[in-house]
């Protein structure tokens, strides 16, 4: 199975290094995010010029705060700066982050207008006489050639859906050449009820399957307590979110993220520290690789198996990182690549 590993944090410039690390490590490839204080798309290609094979992709960039014409032309100029070696991972988040961070509330139907987007993006790519392009959400009506003459001769730029919920999924599936998994998605009984199904049912029109790779909240510590702390800390921030509660529902685990939830709501000032005793160890184990350096491989090794068993083709590893400062996440990217990357197995 490939392995990568997706870098979510404000700091940048000591991601090179783990960039270089990993890329020698022999992952296969470094996913990139954004929030209000850093943009996906600059991160990727920055990666991408200080190495020379591993791939890089966005995991995920904001379809809402772009143009979908602007986002192609974006998405071209990284792909050919990097050889060939970016996809576009495309997200919606959710409906609170968008209005509320980014003053954004004209993104409705958030599934299907993303497929749109995807569709438009495809056709601006292979443009070479002009642009007429009508779709439920967008429109554009450009004249003369769009399509960069550097990208001839390389791979095709490869779009990457996302999503938790069945529509969301579905959709990423339909439009999309690849679908990444949210953390919470690979847990493995969501996996096989709810997220297969909606990726199967997606009805593409030339009846393929996109790829799929999934996140995995990693945590990797000397001290295996430390390591399960962070990882609890982590599924406490995003069991808050309410729109996750369908990941757990008729589950096990619904009791405890209901009480997540509701202590988060009763008392917002409450730190996810103090909402991770409210997560049990065995919930860990379900959601997360946690280990120390001895042990981590080997549990790595399982899931893949796992994973493999029900079409997954790529594994990506994300730091259990709420609550780390800059030089504590960076330390933990690197590692985990000194852990399970292909040169250390």
């Amino acid at each position: 199975m490939k392995r990568a590993l997706v870098l979510a944090t404000n700091v940048f410039q000591p991601l090179v290094a783990v960039a270089k690390a990993a890329e020698a490590a022999g992952f296969y490839r470094l996913w990139t995010t954004e929030s209000t204080p850093r943009d996906a798309i600059v991160r990727a290609v920055t990666l991408g010029l200080h190495t020379r094979e591993i791939r890089v992709a966005t995991g995920i960039a904001y379809a809402f705060t772009r143009a979908p014409v602007a986002m192609a032309a974006a998405a071209a100029d990284a792909h050919i700066a990097t050889g060939g070696r970016f996809a576009l991972g495309l997200g919606a988040g959710t409906k609170g982050m968008r209005t509320r961070r980014y003053g954004i509330d004209d993104f409705d139907h958030a599934g299907s207008r993303l497929g749109d987007y995807a569709d438009l993006l495809r056709a601006v790519w292979a443009a070479e006489d002009g642009l007429a392009y009508e779709g439920p959400f967008y429109q554009a009506k450009i004249p003369g050639r769009l399509r960069s003459v550097e990208l001839d001769g390389l791979p095709p730029i490869e779009v990457v859906g996302s999503g938790v919920n069945e529509v969301m999924l579905r959709l990423s599936a339909r439009h999309c050449n690849g679908v990444a998994l949210h953390p919470l998605v690979s847990l493995l009984g969501y996996l096989d009820d709810v997220a297969l199904p909606a990726i199967a049912s997606s009805g593409r029109p030339d009846g393929t399957r996109p790829w799929i790779a999934a996140w995995r909240v990693t945590s990797v510590a000397d001290d295996e307590a430390e390591a399960r702390r962070r990882a609890r800390t982590n599924l406490a921030f995003y069991f808050t979110t309410p729109s996750y509660r369908r990941v757990t529902e008729g589950t096990r685990w619904e009791p405890v993220t209901t009480l997540v939830r509701e202590r988060f709501r009763a008392d917002p000032a409450m730190s996810f520290d103090e909402l991770a005793g409210l997560v049990p160890d065995e919930m860990v184990d379900d959601f997360c690789l946690v280990g120390t350096p001895g042990s981590l491989p080997g549990r790595v090794a399982e899931l893949e198996r796992e994973l493999g068993r029900r079409g997954v083709t790529e594994l990506v590893f994300q730091v259990a990182g709420v609550g780390l400062a800059a030089e504590q996440y960076v330390r933990a990217c690197h590692t985990i690549v000194d852990n399970v990357g292909r040169a250390a197995a």
